[in-house]
């Protein structure tokens, strides 16, 4: 080999461990979620009328999804966060093994128990604020109808805080997340229940599919199927029919799936 066909190499090599780096880094501080959380709540304040603009842009149109239309709105809240809640239920159930933190099972009742608390304590606490600021006021039924907001975690930055708080491996991020996870899974059970859409109805029937994407997967399991695809998308995404078809929100279509996945060896 020349020497310009090893220098090529190494270059190229030294290239690939510094984009890797990068990567590593974006990964392991998060940086595209503070850049968005940052850019959003900028845009917000400042540009409210592009900002509703752009999460009500409709990419494909007026092509609909049993009866959702497809703008960023939808694309981000109902199918790219199953992703996100779907690598939760990963660290979860991870964790739940032999060795991890929340094993044995009995552990992981803390975090459950925790979540009354993170349900409760802010309902509560916004419906003493609102009969702080707006008792006697024509306002006051109007803003104490919101009590259902500040139940639900913001999983994905609870998450983000608790690595950097004490580091990704720390038994207290499987701990926060396992909470967040019921603490979002209630909220939107709150959501559905306290304020349902009446374009869309809450039909439990069809949450059949989802016990019989369930069943899938355990079949898959059963069946010593290794690749991650057929759980993903056959088991989760008729999960996902299921539940959007009863109006619950479709974010959690894995987080059904993912316990049955096979277990990393």
């Amino acid at each position: 080999m020349s020497f310009r066909g090893k220098l090529g190499e190494d270059l190229s090599e030294s290239q690939g461990h510094k984009q890797g780096g990068v990567v590593n880094f974006l990964q392991e501080f998060s940086i595209p979620l503070i850049a968005g959380v940052i850019a959003a709540l900028i845009m917000a304040n400042t540009e409210e009328h592009l900002y509703h603009e752009i999460i009500h842009f409709k990419p494909f149109g007026d092509l609909k999804i049993f009866g959702h239309g497809l703008d960023v709105h939808f694309l981000i809240n109902d199918i790219f966060m199953v992703l996100f809640f779907g690598i939760a239920a990963k660290e979860i159930t991870e964790a739940m093994l032999p060795g991890g933190a929340l094993n044995p099972p009995a552990k992981a009742i803390n975090p459950l128990l925790g979540t009354i608390g993170g349900v409760v304590g802010p309902a509560g606490m916004y419906f003493l604020m609102t009969w702080v600021f707006y008792t006697g006021t024509a306002e006051y039924s109007l803003v104490a109808n919101g009590w259902g907001i500040p139940t639900a975690t913001d999983i994905a930055l609870a998450w983000l805080v608790a690595r950097l708080v004490f580091g990704k491996s720390h038994p207290a991020v499987n701990f926060l997340l396992l909470l967040a996870v019921a603490d979002d899974a209630i909220g939107l059970g709150i959501i559905a229940v306290f304020y349902p859409n009446p374009e869309h109805p809450v039909a439990p029937a069809y949450l059949l599919i989802n016990l019989a994407a369930m069943g899938l997967a355990y079949g898959l399991r059963r069946a010593e199927v290794q690749r991650w695809s057929p759980y993903i998308f056959l088991a989760g995404g008729a999960s996902w029919v299921g539940l959007i078809l009863a109006s619950l929100h479709p974010a959690l279509a894995l987080v059904l799936i993912v316990p049955f996945m096979p277990a990393p060896k």
